[in-house]
């Protein structure tokens, strides 16, 4: 056996150019072990002070997953650690079993101090190694290198195609954004028109009906016989001409109200009645939930500060607050109403105050309320409790941009079931 050892180690590179006597030497300190498939031999990192040859079986050198080398019959690893103390680096595990034999730091400086004249030749084939295995190192790492530019470029082609698609993604975003805030703006012009149109049916009626009277009236005069008919008739026709002029300024003025806060312009701040704002934009939401539901009935309350001062603001901003409010709130009372006995009586109430250095308007309705869910979603752009076509989403959110703007905050508080109620804070100038 030892003389099958000597001859194993004599076609070792580390040890070809040794003599009979250092082979001899080696075999009687070379320490024999046995390892299973899958078995690691030394860990990277750790400190060693034994090499390594092998006499039967395959290992592997590797860092982590990854593999450098394989090692095979005759191969000898670890020999460093003979000529320092410092850490491994690289792992070395059994493919297959292998069985190894070793050589510990303290035998083979015996084996130096006994026979010095191999010493030249041990150092010049690890050095041989050690170029061999910076050359292969060099080129793992080109390797890896290419193969990493290759990945960085390709990763690179991919998210420029994703940051392309997603440029084109927001283009339609935005343009979707703005098809649905001029949704909103359209309904709320539609709102608004029937608002007007019913504020504005009563007087328009009264100047029909005296002007129909007023043409039959001048027939009868062309018909008088007398002066006390003629004076009669001329007396009736002055009353109607007053009246139909009287009810066309109302009429008047009232389109000219309701335009003063809704026609487009720079946005310029102007001192505004925040209570006649209000009432107007109350009646108009009225109005319209009239228009819209035939039969809908509801009990207004307003309790209008009467020390509110004119705020310096875009007023036809506030009032598309408001008017989406409390259009919210006719809406809820409403859909209570459908869904509820003939017992439920809808009440949407107005209140505006001054409270230390601002304004408040609370609009609060005992409609269907807001579930305790969903109340930080309610100001997120397009989010809506509406069925499909009834709503963009857009409302509050809009409603909360501009009251921000304005320095301003708008709250809710609500139970689900009785109600809800909306506060907007504005400062004082």
């Amino acid at each position: 056996m030892e003389k099958d050892l000597v001859h194993f180690l004599s076609n070792v590179s580390l040890f070809k150019k040794a003599d009979q006597s250092v082979l001899n030497h080696l075999a009687e300190k070379t320490v024999f072990s046995s390892y299973d498939a899958g078995q690691t031999i030394i860990h990277k990192g750790e400190i060693g002070d034994v090499m390594y040859i092998i006499f039967s079986g395959s290992l592997k050198v590797h860092d982590g997953d990854h593999q450098v080398a394989e090692l095979k019959k005759g191969d000898f690893f670890g020999e460093l650690s003979l000529l320092d103390s410092e850490p491994r680096s690289m792992s070395v595990t059994a493919l297959d079993p292998a069985v190894l034999g070793s050589l510990s730091r303290t035998h083979f400086y015996e084996v130096l101090h006994e026979f010095p004249e191999i010493t030249s030749d041990i150092i010049a084939v690890l050095n041989k190694r050690l170029r061999n295995q910076n050359e292969v190192l060099i080129g793992e790492f080109k390797t890896r290198e290419a193969k990493l530019t290759d990945l960085v470029d390709k990763r690179t082609k991919e998210l420029a195609l994703k940051n392309q698609e997603l440029e084109m993604a927001m283009e339609e975003l935005k343009k979707s954004q703005q098809q649905l805030i001029q949704s909103e703006k359209l309904a709320s012009l539609g709102q608004l028109t029937a608002g007007i149109a019913h504020e504005i049916k009563n007087p328009l009626n009264f100047v029909n009906n005296f002007s129909q009277l007023s043409v039959d009236l001048f027939e009868e005069l062309k018909e008088a016989r007398t002066d006390e008919d003629r004076a009669e008739i001329m007396a009736y026709l002055e009353t109607n001409i007053a009246k139909i002029n009287q009810h066309g300024k109302q009429a008047d003025s009232i389109v000219k109200n309701m335009l003063e806060h809704t026609r487009s312009g720079t946005g310029t701040k102007q001192a505004t009645n925040i209570n006649q704002l209000c009432q107007e934009y109350l009646h108009l939401a009225y109005y319209s939930m009239q228009g819209n539901n035939p039969g809908f009935d509801c009990e207004i309350i307003r309790e209008l500060g009467n020390e509110i001062p004119e705020l310096n603001v875009v007023s036809k901003d506030i009032a598309k607050v408001l008017l989406n409010i409390f259009n919210n709130a006719f809406y809820s009372v409403h859909h209570k109403r459908k869904m509820e006995t003939e017992n439920f009586k809808p009440v949407v109430s107005l209140v505006t105050e001054t409270v230390n250095g601002h304004i408040n308007i609370k609009i609060h309705d005992n409609g269907t309320g807001i579930p305790e869910t969903i109340k930080d979603k309610i100001f997120q752009p397009f989010f809506t409790t509406k069925p499909a076509g009834q709503g963009t989403g857009l409302g509050l959110s809009l409603s909360y941009d501009i009251i921000h703007a304005s320095n301003g905050k708008i709250t809710v508080e609500s139970t689900e079931g009785k109600g809800a109620g909306f506060i907007v804070t504005l400062p004082l100038n």
